[in-house]
């Protein structure tokens, strides 16, 4: 098996919290093997695939259609590219769900699926790079931070969090195109924020204390926005790559990457633009609730407050007695 193997990194944040800016900053990291995008792997795989229920030929599959197949499809699909350069990423695509098909182990773990995962890929997408490490994204993995230190001792740690006001209003900019389309109400789409959004930056706070700063490193979305060059240094030292000029932008299978942002706007660097904007992207009333959820959480990772905790209480209540009520 590879060395690389035994080197993962995992990236972890809330959704919209920048993280899929940060996987594609590492997607010309010559001495990675960076999945692109968002794998799914730990909501769409692990763990109910990991039940007994199931046979390894139904994991297998699992992986193949719904990650492989439907994930990588939407991925590749969305990259601005000649229809050549698309025909070669499908073709590759093909080879890397032969490649899972082809796995021989039985009674397997989703340690061993995952590895045998990333090595498909890398035989279908990058044959011949020599790579130090492996790099992976899936905007829950910080919760099972824990369990995967545990299962890969080597494996190391980076948390994106953001202004929960700002992360909101990103959230809020996609409901008419996304959000709509799995929450009842955007007060529905709010109380997710606050229970996972919340839940995602104690685990930030937590996981650095108890795996320390060897192995797990949080980084705030403003900091890394204002100063790209010098955090993609940090970070590249952190895993142990080498630094290179082209981590500056963002990229897929090496093609520019515009950001996923629903307002429109087409960057090929890390920006800073909807930094701090939130007063006029979101509503005073939704600004109070979020600062009375996470007031603590904002005061640790220094973000300032705007409001009164009277204000702010009442907000929440006001909130949550809608929220609640049913006929």
């Amino acid at each position: 098996m590879s060395k690389y193997l035994d080197n993962p990194v995992f990236l972890c944040g809330h959704r919209k919290s920048g993280t899929t800016m940060l996987i594609n900053l590492f997607d010309n990291a010559f001495e990675a093997i960076t999945y692109p995008d968002d794998s799914g792997f730990f909501y769409k795989y692990f763990p109910e695939y990991e039940l007994e229920k199931y046979s390894d030929q139904e994991k297998i599959e699992r992986l193949c259609s719904t990650i492989a197949g439907e994930k990588l499809t939407e991925v590749i699909s969305n990259i601005d590219i000649s229809a050549n350069d698309k025909k070669e990423l499908f073709q590759n695509q093909k080879d890397f769900i032969h490649k899972i098909r082809g796995y021989s182990k039985s009674n397997f773990n989703y340690k061993d699926i995952l590895l045998h995962f990333i090595e498909s890929f890398r035989e279908s997408f990058y044959e011949g790079r020599d790579a130090k490490v492996w790099i992976e994204k899936t905007t829950t993995t910080e919760l099972y931070a824990l369990e995967l230190a545990n299962k890969f001792p080597n494996a190391k740690f980076i948390h994106i969090v953001r202004d929960p006001r700002d992360n909101w209003a990103s959230l809020l900019s996609g409901w008419d195109e996304r959000y709509k389309n799995f929450n009842d109400s955007k007060e529905e789409l709010l109380q997710s924020m606050i229970e996972r959004g919340r839940l995602g930056m104690e685990f930030a706070k937590h996981n650095l204390t108890v795996l320390g700063n060897d192995r797990y490193k949080v980084i705030r979305f403003e900091d890394l926005t204002s100063n790209p060059e010098y955090w993609m240094k940090d970070l590249s030292n952190f895993i142990g790559i080498e630094f290179n000029e082209n981590l500056l932008t963002p990229t897929v299978f090496g093609h520019p990457w515009y950001g996923n942002n629903f307002d429109g706007v087409r960057k090929l660097k890390p920006s800073s633009e909807n930094v701090s904007k939130w007063s006029s992207r979101i509503s005073q009333k939704d600004a109070k609730i979020i600062e009375f959820y996470f007031s603590d959480i904002m005061d640790h990772f220094q973000y300032e407050k705007s409001y009164s905790l009277k204000d702010t209480q009442l907000a929440a209540a006001e909130h949550y007695k809608w929220f609640n009520f049913s006929l």
